[in-house]
């Protein structure tokens, strides 16, 4: 009884913190809207490790990755306006960046293959791939982590960010629907065809030829 009683005020606490904690940032938001910058730059420090390990993963590549995260909050800054307060501000800056990672890829030539494996060190989305709490995670450690970031990359863009957002976001398929505006039906669809390719990819170890990140 005593346990069951514990975990119900735990419970109650985590979501205490969270509703305080939506409500600070629906008022940066809203300060920010009307131009106050030291509340956007509170916005910045709350969400630029996840857009950063988010444009990692996405891009592979260290300098690129920092520099897309930057382009994303300064096309944040410049939108905000825009911005709907009883909307999810985690979805629209999710979407910002996830609309300008996939347009870097499609914009890269066929055949480039960047690599964080041996010559990036420090960033933790290189170092660990480790996937959401779900059925297929072990999907993801019955590989290495190396042949894991390897095969992320025959996957198409739009492929890739379903996969990102899925496994390392931890969003719900709604969420992701939300994010990449696409009918649910084409998140799972997109989910379950990057999914194979992986799995093929893995198989055969992955890579045997160069693979192609840009166009469809």
């Amino acid at each position: 009884m005593e346990n069951i009683l514990d975990s119900a005020l735990s419970h109650t606490r985590a979501l205490t913190n969270q509703n305080a904690e939506s409500s600070q940032e629906a008022a940066w938001v809203a300060s920010s809207q009307r131009g106050d910058a030291v509340s956007f730059n509170r916005l910045v420090l709350k969400w630029e490790r996840s857009i950063y390990n988010l444009s990692l993963r996405m891009l592979r590549d260290v300098d690129e990755a920092a520099e897309a995260t930057q382009e994303v909050f300064l096309l944040a800054f410049k939108g905000i306006r825009r911005f709907r307060l009883d909307a999810q501000f985690s979805t629209w800056l999710y979407r910002i960046a996830a609309n300008h990672c996939t347009s870097r890829l499609r914009k890269r030539p066929p055949g480039v293959h960047l690599s964080l494996d041996g010559s990036q060190e420090g960033t933790e989305a290189g170092q660990s791939l480790a996937a959401a709490e779900c059925p297929e995670r072990e999907f993801f450690r019955q590989e290495s982590d190396h042949k894991v970031r390897r095969a992320l990359e025959y996957l198409q863009p739009e492929q890739r960010i379903v996969v990102e957002l899925k496994f390392f976001q931890e969003m719900t398929f709604e969420q992701i629907a939300l994010v990449v505006e696409a009918p649910l039906s084409t998140v799972k669809s997109r989910l379950y065809h990057g999914l194979e390719i992986l799995k093929i990819r893995l198989a055969r170890g992955v890579v045997r030829d160069q693979p192609t990140t840009g166009g469809r």
